[in-house]
């Protein structure tokens, strides 16, 4: 297991909805009436499956093999391991079923919540083997065809003393409108090369260096690069599947072209429940406008479908599928229908985007998968968690809480115990001997000079106070020549105020742990998915090796 772990409460953070919260802290009961909940039993996983083949069965016998070939012959070329291939052999014969994590492709396999992500659906999957005997594969969605260039460009990492530092793939990598996972290679290599240095100075960045260099050589653009490092960092416990697959757009042109058709429809319920969201006193995710949820490939571009253009998409729907890239609600409309998921594993919009659209999958009749709530974790720099080792679920808490407030107490503490009760001396006995003082000029000073001589006493006990107080001052000098990183603690826990987890890279743990935090990081995901089964979440604190 990791050096160091902590579990606390999940809203330790402060930095996930109210909604989200809500789910995760009765994840059995789920979120009445939009969201069913997770069970542990084995009849409950069972009847999921079931749902799955179910679904599956009903679909293109045809579509469905040539699409289980593109996610072998992906997952293969980027490093899966046989086992896990062997597993989508036996889901194009329905001998095997998927739970689903879903993501757009950052730098360098984006920050940790994908990493929490596919983590969680690897544990979960051997968590559904186990109860039902069924093989389970594991599998990311790459969110590929996406276009938001500026959400995925940069990667944020720790220097070896945990100071934070950033950078960012060139803004004219993109064109507008391109799919981020198009990028080309050699902008990634460009980064790789400004960073390899920096990288190599960790006593684990040769693995990390290896493993870059590696996908490097299997894949054709920076979609396929960010999949083949998760699936590297798993230790190749990953399927893979593109969201540019022509073969997922043709395996679901039932839905696509239903989910066209039906639009208006659609975006009314998808307000309706919003409403209804905001009313029970959450937030409505999902807003919906005149454009179409479903873009429109031109020439290599995704486009925007307005209201105008509709018949070319619904021939296109028809004739050309491929050329049609679904937005959110449809992407998971096609995710579900296409692959029939046992499970899905959710982060926070996530969650809130299932609740609006929830009843979406009774009008296409597809079943809704068992919905996850993704790993909630804070990683800490080894010198941190030394430093927390100890320490009572109350200072990790507090940590989560407000970094700064818990950097200046250790400022306060740092101080010498002999300095400090030789300073309160010092501030208590120039305040006594200035009372006394003061005292006995009430008595004997003449009137014109009595306020000019208090003045001065009190500037003297201002003095004293002032000189007592110094010792914070070498209690945080001290602190800092011991934990640098204090100086600036928010940035490295909660950075811009938020968790760690939606910028920190998800390479950074294994900067500092190496080979050993696959099998680690597991285990943090695999104690998540048990404690969530037994109907509770935790938000899980943890570390690398020494």
């Amino acid at each position: 297991m990791a050096y160091y772990l902590e579990k606390v409460r999940p809203d330790a953070a402060n930095g996930y909805s109210r909604l989200f919260l809500d789910f995760a802290a009765q994840p059995s009961k789920g979120l009445p009436p939009y969201l069913s909940g997770v069970g542990a039993g084995r009849g409950f996983w069972l009847d999921a499956v079931a749902r799955a083949d179910a679904a599956r069965k009903a679909g293109d016998a045809e579509t469905w093999r040539i699409l289980v070939d593109d996610i072998f012959s992906l997952s293969e070329r980027l490093g899966a391991r046989p086992e896990v291939l062997d597993k989508i052999r036996a889901a194009a014969r329905g001998e095997a079923c998927f739970v689903v994590a879903g993501q757009q492709p950052g730098v360098f396999g984006g920050p940790l919540v994908t990493a929490y992500k596919v983590f969680t659906a690897i544990a979960l999957a051997r968590r559904i083997e186990e109860i039902t005997s069924r093989a389970v594969v594991p599998l990311y969605w790459c969110g590929a065809d996406d276009i938001d260039f500026r959400e995925i460009r940069t990667v944020s990492l720790l220097t070896k003393d945990s100071t934070p530092i950033s950078a960012s793939i060139a803004q004219q990598a993109l064109a507008a409108g391109f799919p981020i996972g198009s990028i080309a290679t050699e902008w990634l290599s460009g980064l790789w090369t400004n960073l390899k240095g920096f990288v190599g100075e960790f006593e684990q960045g040769s693995f990390v260096t290896h493993l870059i260099e590696e996908a490097f050589a299997k894949v054709a653009d920076h979609g396929e690069h960010a999949s083949a490092l998760l699936v590297a960092l798993t230790d190749g416990a990953l399927a893979v599947i593109d969201g540019r697959s022509p073969a997922m757009r043709r395996h679901s042109r039932r839905v696509i072209a239903g989910y066209i058709a039906d639009e208006d429809a659609i975006k009314r319920e998808i307000v309706d429940r919003g409403k209804r969201l905001e009313r029970s006193g959450y937030h409505a995710q999902l807003a919906v406008g005149e454009d179409s949820g479903v873009f429109l490939f031109e020439n290599g571009v995704r486009k925007n479908v307005t209201p105008d253009l509709r018949a070319a998409l619904a021939d296109a729907a028809a004739n050309a599928v491929e050329r049609c890239s679904p937005g959110v609600i449809a992407r998971n409309l096609v995710q579900d229908g296409g692959i029939a998921p046992v499970a899905v594993v959710l982060g926070p919009a996530e969650i809130a985007y299932r609740c609006q659209m929830s009843s979406l999958y009774g009008r296409f009749g597809i079943p809704s998968p068992v919905p996850v709530p993704r790993l909630m974790a804070t990683f800490l720099p080894p010198a941190l968690a030394g430093m927390l080792e100890g320490a009572p679920p109350s200072a990790v808490e507090s940590l989560l809480a407000d970094p700064a407030e818990f950097a200046r107490l250790v400022f306060e503490r740092s101080a010498d115990d002999k300095l400090r009760r030789s300073a309160a001396e010092l501030e208590k006995d120039v305040a006594g001997a200035v009372d006394r003082f003061s005292r006995a000029l009430d008595d004997a000073a003449p009137p014109k000079t009595l306020s000019r001589v208090k003045a001065r006493l009190g500037d003297l006990k201002s003095r004293a106070a002032l000189a007592a107080g110094s010792v914070s001052e070498i209690g945080k000098a001290a602190a800092l020549d011991r934990w640098s990183f204090l100086s600036d603690l928010g940035a490295v826990v909660k950075p811009a105020g938020k968790p760690q987890e939606r910028t920190l890279s998800s390479l950074v743990p294994f900067m500092f742990g190496g080979e050993g935090m696959r099998q680690d990081l597991l285990a943090v995901a695999s104690s998540y998915v048990d404690d969530l089964l037994d109907g509770r979440t935790q938000h899980i604190v943890y570390s690398s090796v020494k």
